[in-house]
């Protein structure tokens, strides 16, 4: 039987994440949040006794990428920065953990507390999270191929610089979001919306990510489009780009 993920994606800003920020992420994840026991990274194993750090880390600045996975691939995440000659935004945080984790109410909870943490530590502008099958059918679509044979798959948004997706079961909005929505973003009803840190709002349309796809959840997240603008989501239907998309940093405004 095919495990279901839930998938929980925080972008960074332009720039590398430095040496004590991914040392400070890679020990809460495996010390503090105990996300799961490693196993391996990439091709190399690790001994969840003796996690080493000094490696981890200098992997992932020399690669700009690091993957680690339970024994079981129950549980993984995926740490990518931008490349040098890259898009600027596209850099992210992916975390994918059986999607069963998401039924106990503690672990929920937990949830948005380390993606907060986890946001505040990279200044991140953006995180969600939602089941696989529904962050995949928003994010990735299938384009006639240009040879005119077949298809080929493509993104509908790439990256937080070309706006939304859509709405997902966990939408935590930085302060470019914030901005961006204005006051529309005080008008999604407290039931949905709640601010979890200084300059991150969560919306949160429904209870359990296992309601995604349902006609409640479809109607939930349409109301939300449409109170916080239409405009800056992409469009399922016409398949056509946000219009209206957040003020993100420039590398050159940043410092690694």
């Amino acid at each position: 039987m095919r495990l279901k993920y839930l998938t929980t994606k925080i972008s960074l800003p332009p720039i590398v994440p430095s040496e004590a920020a991914v040392r400070a992420f890679l020990k809460s994840a495996f010390e503090e949040y105990r996300w799961f026991e490693p196993a391996r990274s990439h091709n190399e194993q690790i001994d969840p006794r003796r996690i080493d750090y000094d490696t981890l880390v200098a992997g992932f600045l020399e690669f700009r990428s690091l993957m680690v996975l339970a024994k079981t691939d129950r549980d993984f995440f995926l740490f990518s920065a931008r490349k040098a000659d890259g898009p600027p935004h596209v850099g992210k945080l992916t975390w994918d953990a059986a999607l069963s984790r998401a039924k106990n109410a503690k672990w929920r909870d937990d949830h948005v507390h380390q993606v907060t943490a986890l946001m505040k530590l990279f200044n991140s502008p953006l995180a969600v999270s939602a089941t696989s099958e529904d962050e995949g059918r928003k994010c990735q679509q299938f384009i006639p191929s240009p040879s005119g044979i077949g298809q080929r798959w493509t993104w509908t948004v790439r990256d937080p610089s070309e706006g939304l997706a859509g709405v997902f079961w966990r939408n935590f909005y930085g302060p470019p979001f914030i901005e961006m929505f204005g006051d529309r973003l005080n008008a999604v009803p407290e039931t949905q919306r709640r601010t979890v840190a200084d300059g991150i709002v969560l919306v949160e349309p429904y209870t359990l990510p296992t309601d995604a796809m349902t006609p409640a959840a479809e109607a939930a997240e349409q109301q939300l489009r449409e109170v916080l603008g239409p405009e800056c989501f992409y469009d399922q239907v016409a398949r056509t780009m946000p219009r209206r998309v957040p003020d993100l940093p420039h590398p050159g405004a940043l410092s690694s």
